[in-house]
């Protein structure tokens, strides 16, 4: 398999693992908190996603992230992604993250689709002056990064009485 088909089918492989980690959850299931220093499902999809979104529409696309053209008040997510980990003072929006969610994961797989192979030479500028080609990005970023929060969420699910992800 060359390196874009690969990339292609992780990213899909993601989206399609969040889509089955979305399944059950209400408002109280995602802002529960599970005690000690544990992040609730809301803290983890909201960064997932938006990081996601800030990968794909501002460090790939080159435009700004859908989270800053109208989505934070939609979602409930704070506008500076960093305020995602204080549990109080933001809510998750469930309907509406969900609506952003599937627009993200619209958009990672149309970017991939997108993509030749010169792509794959491209460096990505990241966070605190982090630059990697855009293949170790996506792994980390978008692979590694979603499956691990999905892990999480299962967990976090199983705690509250709920399936987490399928074996």
């Amino acid at each position: 398999m060359e390196l874009l088909e690969y990339l292609r089918t992780s990213v899909k492989t993601v989206n399609d693992m969040v889509e089955t980690a979305m399944q059950d959850l209400t408002d109280e299931v995602v802002n529960f908190h599970a005690g000690g220093t544990s992040n609730t499902i809301a803290q983890l999809l909201a960064h997932m996603v938006s990081g996601q979104d800030l990968l794909i529409n501002d460090r790939i696309g080159g435009g700004r992230s859908l989270h800053e053209t109208g989505w934070a008040e939609k979602t409930g997510i704070p506008l500076e992604r960093p305020l995602i980990w204080e549990r109080d003072g933001w809510e998750l929006d469930l309907a509406g993250f969900d609506a952003y969610r599937k627009e993200i994961a619209g958009r990672v797989e149309s970017t991939f689709a997108a993509l030749t192979p010169a792509d794959l030479e491209r460096d990505i500028d990241w966070l605190r002056g982090i630059r990697r080609p855009l293949p170790l990005m996506t792994q980390t970023v978008l692979i590694n990064h979603g499956m691990g929060h999905c892990g999480e969420i299962s967990t976090l699910k199983g705690i509250q009485g709920l399936k987490g992800l399928p074996i």
